[in-house]
């Protein structure tokens, strides 16, 4: 029994014996309209050319189609390199990101190292400047020893003790506490108020609970018969700050030469900023031409799958009519100059193949 298709026209063989099991219908493998299968002696389809006509799908209905060819062209050219250019893409930036990080802060902990030598070796320097003066002064040894107070009054002794440090640092000169003076006292400073008053007690005011790191600092220098000792302490505005304290030979004083650190780092810290405004800048200049990409790639493979499938559709169209004996189907594609187009020139040249055939059936009747 012929069925044909009334929507596309495509015609099928059916088994009879389909009709005993119950089965009434089945869809069409090229429209996917349902076609009935009518009770036997109601007009069933009958044509001469029945043994070229299709056969009827399994009692299921249409066989399963997998994956079409547009889908499989947009998974193996859009899918698949656009998901190994993210994440080559993200590696990129991620290990950019990394290597930037890491370069700024190894050249932080450069600075900083670099910083801290220049702080201890102006103290030093400032150090050995109090003890050639000193020595060259003898009036300020002689015994009994010279009024402190009156160091204020040699003014190149002040300048020699008082030198700027970084940008807004500088030394100064401490006197340690002894048996005959219990208190550690300032007696070379930027600020005049301060000369001769309690370190201790003023740097207690000042620094409030930061005081204890500080004070740390001064008690390891003042060990035994002193010696050079370093470290950061937190400044009264929340500012770190390093400082040296460097003992003077032959004397009970002591150079302190301090700033703020970041005097020396700000420079590499504004270079790790902007190396993450690049880096950012970057990421979203590559996930822009990512998206880009995307479209196009995905415009290009809609495009062009769907032209590819189609024209493959028109030949699997016409190659089922010439299965049903239609053959004066209109086969296009056969002047392309492409695989596509030598496979119409196949089925053209098996279209005339067929005709040749039949007309010598037909001449030996």
């Amino acid at each position: 029994m012929i069925v044909a298709c009334k929507k596309c026209g495509k015609k099928y063989q059916v088994d009879p014996e389909h009709l005993n099991k119950g089965i009434t219908q089945f869809q069409c493998e090229s429209c996917k309209s349902v076609i009935t299968i009518p009770k036997e002696g109601k007009n069933p389809t009958k044509d001469a050319s029945s043994e070229t006509a299709g056969t009827a799908p399994p009692p299921s209905g249409a066989r399963r189609r997998g994956i079409g060819l547009r889908g499989k062209m947009f998974f193996l050219f859009f899918f698949v390199p656009i998901c190994l250019f993210v994440a080559a893409s993200l590696f990129y930036l991620d290990h950019m990101k990394t290597l930037s990080g890491l370069i700024t802060q190894e050249s932080s902990q450069v600075v900083t190292k670099m910083a801290e030598q220049a702080i201890a070796e102006k103290g030093r320097t400032v150090a050995n400047e109090i003890e050639r003066y000193i020595v060259s002064h003898p009036e300020l040894a002689k015994n009994p020893p010279f009024p402190k107070e009156d160091y204020k009054n040699y003014p190149e002794f002040q300048s020699i003790a008082i030198q700027k440090v970084g940008q807004t640092g500088y030394t100064c000169l401490v006197a340690k506490h002894t048996e005959s003076e219990p208190i550690s006292k300032l007696w070379a400073h930027p600020i005049e108020n301060l000369i001769g008053v309690d370190i201790d007690a003023a740097m207690k005011k000042t620094l409030g609970e930061d005081f204890q790191r500080w004070y740390d600092i001064t008690v390891n220098a003042f060990k035994g018969k002193g010696q050079e000792a370093a470290g950061y302490y937190m400044w009264y505005d929340k500012r770190e700050k390093y400082m040296v304290m460097v003992p003077v030979e032959g004397t009970d004083f002591f150079i302190a030469s301090t700033t703020y650190l970041d005097e020396f780092t700000l420079p590499m810290t504004e270079l790790e900023k902007r190396a993450i405004a690049m880096t950012s800048h970057a990421r979203r200049t590559v996930m822009l031409i990512l998206i880009a990409t995307a479209l196009l790639v995905a415009l290009f493979v809609v495009v062009y799958g769907y032209r590819l499938s189609g024209r493959l559709k028109g030949l699997s169209d016409a190659a089922d009519r010439i299965s049903v004996g239609n053959l004066d189907v209109n086969i296009g594609e056969s002047k392309a100059g492409d695989e596509i187009g030598d496979l119409a020139n196949a089925l053209d040249r098996m279209q005339t193949s067929i005709r040749l055939a039949i007309k010598r059936l037909r001449e030996r009747k």
